[in-house]
């Protein structure tokens, strides 16, 4: 059994680590793209704020993974819910941009940069603005330098599969019997059977139900690709610039593994029914991120998602790792980040879901002092 355990944990962190995501869920780190075509304009833009998602912004790509980016849909289906969702989306604390302009006096500019963990060209061929940014940098932060490395890749499935081990069974045991059979048959579907799933935490299997056909095959193509990560570390290497770490892997799967049974179970149960497809929900990720407007998953839950887009466990999925995996992560990183802005001349990039919002970190960071201001 620990061996079948070890197995799945290396298959789902391959598509986890892919993304530093967790399939479509993984909307907090950067969130695994489908397929896409670059997407957004690679022309500065001014301070004021980026125009509402067009049709020129959405993935040409998307139908290539069968994922519909579900914003682009309910705009075309239904435009006056749109402009509720809209509305609650715009009212999102710094929702909007990608490239922010951190200033304190005497000191040399820094940058925060918030990026997608993928390798596809719309996520790692930066604007002009960002290579600028990057290259006036002496010191650069990521989350985890070397995330693509064989060494820190074997941590992290290490790590994955000490935290989804359950020995006491029982996993599914708290969903109504239909809902189980549903479920079990959904797992069944890509490899996992009732045995195996009884011993996995549940948000293990929420993981690995996450995980689109884009990102799976992705994985099995085994080519060498460079994500816009390990680009701007490859980047920052050239020039001179040193390079620092904002996290351990074993900070990130705490986290992960910190998501509450009872929301992972009505995950389970939602991509069970597939009223939300991970394909979907990757293809609506890498629209909102190419429109520069990340921000608009934090509308995406509560009434807002559930009652627009019809995905409660999917909402209920989302708020529990903005609590869990995003805000938690976010108090930590902008502490860590702090004194390396303090010296000036640093670039600071991390998964674009740690931006917006009230607890994310431009405003975490403009809370020590610093002015934080959006530039592209």
């Amino acid at each position: 059994m620990r061996r079948i355990i070890g197995h799945m944990a290396h298959s789902a962190v391959g598509g986890w680590r892919g993304a530093l995501g967790v399939g479509a869920i993984a909307a907090t780190l950067a969130l695994t793209p489908c397929a896409a075509a670059q997407a957004g304009s690679s022309s500065p833009t001014s301070e004021a704020p980026s125009p509402r998602p067009t049709e020129d912004d959405a993935p040409k790509q998307a139908a290539f993974c069968g994922g519909v980016d579900l914003v682009r849909a309910l705009q075309v289906s239904d435009p006056a819910s749109f402009e509720r969702f809209d509305s609650a989306a715009r009212m999102v604390v710094n929702g909007a941009g990608l490239l922010w302009r951190v200033d304190a006096p005497g000191m040399q500019p820094s940058y925060l940069f918030g990026t997608m963990h993928s390798s596809e060209a719309f996520a790692s061929s930066f604007d002009d603005l960002v290579l600028r940014a990057l290259s006036r940098s002496k010191l650069v932060a990521t989350e985890l330098p070397g995330a693509s490395t064989r060494r820190i890749a074997n941590e992290l499935r290490r790590l994955v599969g000490a935290r989804s081990f359950r020995p006491q069974g029982g996993s599914l045991d708290a969903l109504p019997d239909s809902a189980r059979v549903a479920v079990e048959s959904r797992l069944a579907s890509i490899g996992i059977s009732h045995a195996v799933a009884s011993q996995l935490q549940p948000w293990f299997l929420a993981l690995s139900l996450s995980r689109s056909n884009c990102s799976a095959t992705a994985a099995r193509s085994g080519a060498p690709q460079e994500t816009a990560d390990a680009r701007i570390e490859r980047l920052a290497l050239e020039q001179g610039a040193t390079v620092l770490g904002l996290e351990t892997p074993a900070e990130q799967v705490d986290a992960l593994a910190s998501v509450p049974d009872e929301v992972a179970l009505r995950m389970l149960k939602d991509a069970a029914e597939r009223r939300v497809s991970p394909e979907d929900f990757e293809s609506t990720i890498t629209g909102l991120y190419s429109a520069r407007r990340i921000g608009y998953l934090l509308a995406m839950r509560g009434q807002n998602w559930a009652g627009v887009l019809d995905g409660d466990g999917y909402a209920d999925f989302i708020s529990a790792f903005v609590g869990s995996f995003i805000t938690r992560r976010n108090h930590a990183m902008a502490a860590r980040a702090t004194p390396i802005l303090a010296q000036g001349g640093a670039f600071v990039a991390v998964g674009a879901l740690h931006l917006p919002g009230e607890e994310g970190m431009v405003e975490l960071i403009r809370r020590q002092g610093f002015a934080v201001s959006r530039i592209w």
